[in-house]
Formats: structure tokens, sequence, C-alpha cells
């Protein structure tokens, strides 16, 4: 694995020059893993956050009846973490795992700090990826709320069509918050 991806994503947001980069990257540790690997585990600290390069991971709450609820998609060039978890100490709220084989680069709290402090300019390269995850976050809460299962399928379909082809019909149907047979009937319509 090579940090190209990672580098591009870095300086896309604050125009990190290459030297920088390299202390920076120091800091990350490249991981390939297999597909279905746990990465964060419900209930477990986690002190850990991932940059995807290749490969799509999920996050995903289980509910009291052993079903999972997912939360959320990461595939490549996206970042991921239960940051509930990453901030505070406390247990993740979310389990995170590979869909398919993955390579990541992963960094650890103590290296996410220490970065910040030796480059404030990450610091701001984080808040700008934390403020666009939170906001769609509250875009994707309101439209639980307020649109139909079909109207949030079109938009799925409209927005990343690639994970229609990549993700399993159960866990897109999990994602949409509705069953595999209602994802069925919205898809013979669509």
């Amino acid at each position: 694995m090579n940090a190209a991806s990672l580098y591009q994503n870095i300086e896309a947001k604050i125009g990190l020059i290459a030297a920088d980069f390299e202390v920076i990257a120091a800091r990350f540790t490249p991981r390939a893993i297999p597909r279905q690997a746990l990465l964060t585990v419900e209930s477990e600290k986690n002190d850990k956050m991932f940059f995807v390069e290749k490969g799509l991971l999920f996050s995903f709450k289980t509910l009291v009846d052993g079903e999972r609820q997912v939360i959320q998609f990461a595939k490549e060039h996206y970042w991921m973490a239960d940051l509930c978890s990453f901030f505070s100490g406390s247990p993740a709220l979310f389990s995170i795992q590979a869909l398919e084989k993955c390579e990541l680069w992963e960094i650890t709290k103590r290296d996410f700090n220490l970065v910040c402090q030796q480059f404030p300019a990450m610091g701001t390269f984080f808040r700008l990826n934390f403020q666009t995850s939170y906001v769609n976050t509250l875009i994707r809460l309101s439209d639980a709320y307020s649109t139909d299962a079909e109207q949030r399928y079109v938009h799925l379909m409209e927005t990343q069509p690639d994970l229609l082809q990549r993700v399993p019909q159960y866990l897109i149907a999990s994602y949409l918050g509705i069953l595999p047979s209602s994802l069925s009937r919205i898809r013979s319509r669509a």
C-alpha cells in the first residue's frame, strides 16, 4: 500500500505539503483486512479511526432481537470510526465490519492528538470531516422521519448507485430501515 490516496484526501481540504505529509503518514498504520473482519465491537472501547483506501466497511448496531441495524457505509476515500468511543473513551456504540477485503490506514487516538498538535491544519482537516459527517447524519435522520422508504431508496440510488451493486440487499434494507421483502417490492417498481 502506498499513501497516495490518503495524501490526496488530506491535501484536497487543507493544502498539505508533501514533506509535512511524510511526518503525518508515519503516525498511520497500513492494514490489509479480510472480508467480514470486525474492526470495532460495540460495547468495547475503540481508540482507532480508519481511512478506506480500498474496499468497503459498514457500521451497525445489534438490536435486542439480534438483528443488525446498519448505520453507515464507508467506501474508498471515506473515513470511519465509532467517534463516541474514539473521543470519550467510552464503550463503542457501534460495530464496524469489513464488507469486502480492505486496505485501510489506521490512526490511534494518541497519534491523532499528536498529529493535530504538531500540525494545526490537521485539526482543521478533521473538523471539516466531522462537520460533513454530522450534517450528513442529520440529513439522514431527517429523511428517516420525513420521507417514505421508496424515496430513501431512490435517493440512495441517485447518490450512491455503486453501493446497490456492492452491498447485499438485506444490508441495504437495514440501512433504509425496512424489511428485505419491502425493498424487493420497491426495487421492482423503481
